[in-house]
């Protein structure tokens, strides 16, 4: 799968505004695929996702098409725009300020980045550092049974679908 997340940048404050943003730089999306979501459009730093490895024929190849979105969204306030291979490692990849989530293997790349890059771990984070916890990859190696019981559900399944280990479900729009 070929995924990209758009982060826009400077979102007005007032929740209307903001879901009208969003909703305006997915609907700008659709016309590489009807497969657009937003992922929390009311948190600090929502993306908008898309899945266009169907598109890619169509666009003349994945390295046109990854070039005509990114020459593209930059005009439309997008400030970061990352790919990878499932839409919540494309939005961990983008909020650590990288784009290519392709460079390396997917647990590779994803175990080094921050907490903060999902957000249902973030939501964690105090508890997740005082248990040495820094990273993606060192929750993850934390025992599963363990977190299943101190966590709420959200945490091991965004980790899960992050990493590819579980089907996502995106809701479209």
């Amino acid at each position: 799968m070929l995924w990209a997340a758009l982060l826009p940048d400077k979102l007005p404050s007032d929740e209307s505004r903001r879901t009208e943003a969003t909703s305006g730089l997915a609907t700008w999306c659709l016309q590489f695929t009807p497969r657009v979501a937003v992922i929390e459009p009311l948190s600090e730093s929502p993306a908008v996702v898309m899945e266009v490895e169907a598109s890619v024929r169509l666009f003349g190849g994945k390295r046109k098409l990854v070039e005509r979105v990114r020459d593209e969204c930059a005009d439309l306030g997008v400030r970061q725009l990352a790919w990878a291979p499932t839409s919540l490692a494309a939005v961990a990849v983008a909020r650590s300020g990288a784009s290519n989530g392709f460079a390396k293997p997917l647990e590779r790349l994803l175990d080094g980045l921050p907490l903060e890059t999902l957000t249902s771990v973030a939501a964690h984070r105090a508890t997740l550092v005082r248990l040495g916890c820094q990273t993606l990859g060192q929750v993850r190696a934390l025992p599963r049974g363990g977190m299943s019981r101190r966590f709420d559900s959200e945490l091991l399944g965004a980790l899960d679908q992050a990493y590819g280990l579980r089907p996502e479900a995106q809701r479209m729009d």
